[in-house]
This record gives C-alpha cells, sequence and structure tokens, in this order.
C-alpha cells in the first residue's frame, strides 16, 4: 500500500508510534488494545498522551484528506487546541495538538487553520505521515 493512502486507523498507529518513540505515555487511543479516549468539550480525540516529565497532557487528532472540510473537524481543532492542563508543573499550559494528516494534504492545513481562525495558536503541531 502507498503511504499517501493511509487511511484511518493507519494514521492513527503512526501517531501512537511518534508519541512513544518522544517519550510520550500513550493513555487512550482510539485503536485496538487501547481504552477509547474521552470527550473533550464536545469530541473525542483519537489519542491522549503524557509527558511524565513536564507533567503535560497531548492530545493526537487523525485526518483525511477529505475530513479536513468537515464542521465536525473545524470543532475539534477549536475544542482541543483551547485545552489548558488544569494541575501539576504545567498548569495552564495550553496542551500540545498533534494532527496527524496523508503526506497529501499536508500542504492543505495552513489555509485549514486560517480559515478556522487558529493559524495563530503555537500549540498545534501537524505531522504528515
Amino acid at each position: 500500500m502507498p503511504k499517501s493512502r493511509q487511511d484511518h486507523k493507519s494514521l492513527v498507529k503512526s501517531l501512537i508510534d511518534h508519541f512513544t518513540s518522544n517519550g510520550l505515555e500513550i493513555q487512550y487511543a482510539n485503536y485496538d488494545g487501547y481504552e477509547k479516549p474521552f470527550v473533550i468539550n464536545r469530541h473525542a480525540p483519537d489519542i491522549i498522551a503524557f509527558d511524565r516529565q513536564n507533567q503535560l497532557g497531548y492530545i493526537g487528532e487523525v485526518k483525511t484528506c477529505s475530513e479536513l472540510v468537515e464542521q465536525t473537524t473545524r470543532e475539534q481543532f477549536e475544542d482541543f487546541s483551547n485545552k489548558l492542563m488544569k494541575s501539576g508543573k504545567s498548569e495552564r499550559v495550553k496542551l500540545p495538538l498533534f494532527i496527524a494528516v496523508p503526506h497529501e494534504c499536508e500542504s492543505k492545513i495552513p489555509q485549514t487553520l486560517r480559515d478556522y481562525k487558529l493559524d495563530s495558536r503555537k500549540n498545534i503541531h501537524v505531522i504528515g505521515f
């Protein structure tokens, strides 16, 4: 299967692997063998990870190219990028939001974030797989 034809599940697995390789602990994931993530405001993300050293949560959301224009996607990006840590060393720090997309639509994300008026949020990170 060519890399550019990734489906939602394989993108979730790629993001789990990315988080794990960066020393994060996967607490919840929309993937076999993990407990399902809980709802944050209106939607549940694909992954919730935790950096024990900095006591900071991470949110991972996977989107296929066609999902980028959906209203649900806009709500998720707004809600997840606004989430603050409630306690610990990183109290009141915005959680990093990692958006994973197939390589072929990675270049569309900056415009998508501008359209959603989220392009100034420094806690949003985009990864293409």
